[in-house]
């Protein structure tokens, strides 16, 4: 079976410049997108809220984010986010590798702020439109949007001047200050970690919280009350979470049925499969496909070309020409 868990661990919609360490995503939740569930990576993420409200658990605390609001997320903390409401929330997502900032010469004013990123704590994660300094940030913000949008020339350089705008605002008005710890007990967050790796690696089998606490060292009840304190979910349901996820993807991007997604997925029973995906996606995996595949036509009738959503389903087309054009 195809690797989809590196695909899942990353927001829809987004792309990135092959010449430039820098992620964008623009997520519209009523498009099928159900959130990202909890991972973390090394580069800093920077999340502003389009429109609508959602839930985002950073470093063992859940926040409330809704219309306006921007949100800074330091390297290798464990995250997930999810809508409130899947029909009115969109978030675009910026993913910076803070080497794409250091000069090359190693110049110190510059390096002497973006080198310290990868260790520096954000004093205030969720920034307000009533904070200190909001409309500069989000100004900064917004030009790299347009940027990225209208790619004129030299765009990369204004991207890139923009990320040092957003980051000397973030100084300035006192949201960064470098610090020594993290909020997390580090070998409990390592743990955790360790656990969300052997699941991802693991969704497709029989797995038990036995096993994944044997894996990472820890009695079953012990690695439950860590597991929950750090991630606010239980294990198991950390897992069906995630299997769901996968199942929803393949759903979208291949013909297999729906008892073969379920099975590769680690559901054995398809009824269970059936109740638990119609619980998270408020239809059943047939009816979501159909939806999707619906969707995806008519961006293909209506521009006539594929984009990441439409991809499938102009492939199935070109097929069906070239099958048509042999025949005749």
């Amino acid at each position: 079976m195809k690797n989809y868990v590196d695909s899942k661990s990353k927001e829809t919609g987004g792309f990135k410049e092959p010449d430039m360490p820098f992620r964008y995503y623009y997520s519209d939740y009523s498009k099928g997108f159900p959130g990202f569930t909890l991972h973390w990576h090394d580069e800093i993420e920077v999340m502003y809220i389009v429109k609508g409200k959602g839930t985002f658990l950073i470093d063992d605390e859940e926040y409330l984010v809704s219309e306006g609001d921007i949100v800074y997320i330091s390297p290798r903390l464990i995250h997930s986010g999810q809508a409130i409401d899947n029909n009115n929330f969109i978030t675009i997502c910026y993913v910076i590798d803070s080497s794409y900032l250091l000069s090359a010469n190693g110049e110190y004013n510059t390096d002497k702020y973006i080198s310290s990123l990868m260790d520096t704590k954000i004093t205030q994660t969720l920034i307000k439109s009533k904070d200190p300094g909001y409309k500069k940030i989000k100004n900064a913000l917004h030009m790299i949007d347009l940027c990225t949008a209208e790619k004129g020339i030299a765009y990369q350089l204004e991207i890139k001047m923009h990320f040092y705008s957003f980051f000397a605002q973030l100084y300035k008005n006192g949201y960064l200050a470098v610090s020594s710890s993290r909020t997390l007990d580090r070998e409990n967050e390592e743990l955790v970690k360790k656990a969300i790796n052997y699941i991802q690696s693991n969704f497709s089998k029989q797995l038990t919280v036995n096993e994944i606490a044997k894996h990472v060292g820890l009695s079953p009840s012990h690695f439950m009350n860590v597991f929950k304190q750090h991630t606010k979910v239980t294990c198991i349901k950390y897992i069906n979470s995630f299997r769901l996820n996968i199942a929803e993807t393949i759903l979208k991007e291949t013909d297999e049925s729906v008892l073969q997604i379920a099975q590769d997925c680690g559901f054995n029973n398809l009824s269970l499969f059936n109740r638990e995906f119609k619980k998270a996606y408020f239809t059943t995996p047939t009816q979501y496909r159909k939806n999707y595949r619906d969707e995806a036509q008519k961006y293909v009738d209506e521009y006539g070309y594929s984009s990441g959503l439409t991809a499938m389903v102009q492939n199935q087309k070109n097929d069906k020409s070239a099958e048509l054009n042999k025949q005749q």
